[in-house]
């Protein structure tokens, strides 16, 4: 068995987790927001759907993470290509969002918001394409700064999820 087959095989156990803890994430906010559709309907609600769909894809990217790091017998250029595929996805989706925003406000909040909503997941995109490269060049120490993607898009979707909790109550409630 090659060094890169072997290395990929020593982090199949963290993806797998990974890739479950976030297909469960997921799940559990699509059930909070199927009880509760009232609160995602109409005009007032814009802001929840955008932080839920944020939410979902990033679970959704994190899952594919996972899964691509589940793939037998691959190769560096594989795992590569896959690596630049979802990046250049994901950061094509986040550059339409920015684009397509309406107005950009200022103030804390609003700093805080596009941090978490357009930042961090760009930075979790970026850091997918610099890993794809380094996997290129047989860096395979690269493979350490994919948990920081992982963290990154984890973050922002869990605080996401709780945002959308708290203003729900407050509208239910």
């Amino acid at each position: 068995m090659d060094t890169f087959t072997q290395q990929l095989r020593d982090w199949q156990l963290f993806y797998s987790t990974v890739a479950l803890a976030s297909v469960t994430l997921a799940g559990l906010l699509f059930v909070s927001l199927s009880f509760h559709r009232e609160a995602t309907r109409g005009h007032e609600n814009e802001r929840l759907m955008r932080l839920a769909r944020g939410s979902f894809g990033d679970y959704l990217y994190v899952l594919m993470l996972g899964l691509v790091f589940l793939v037998p017998h691959q190769a560096p250029i594989g795992l590569a290509i896959a690596l630049f595929v979802l990046g250049m996805s994901r950061g094509y989706g986040l550059i339409r969002q920015l684009v397509g925003s309406r107005g950009i406000g200022s103030g804390i909040k609003v700093a805080s918001s596009a941090l978490r909503e357009i930042a961090l997941p760009l930075l979790a995109s970026s850091g997918l394409l610099v890993v794809g490269i380094e996997v290129i060049r047989e860096e395979m120490v690269a493979l350490y700064g994919l948990v920081l993607v992982v963290a990154a898009l984890l973050t922002t979707a869990s605080c996401n999820d709780r945002l959308i909790l708290v203003e729900k109550d407050v509208e239910i409630g």
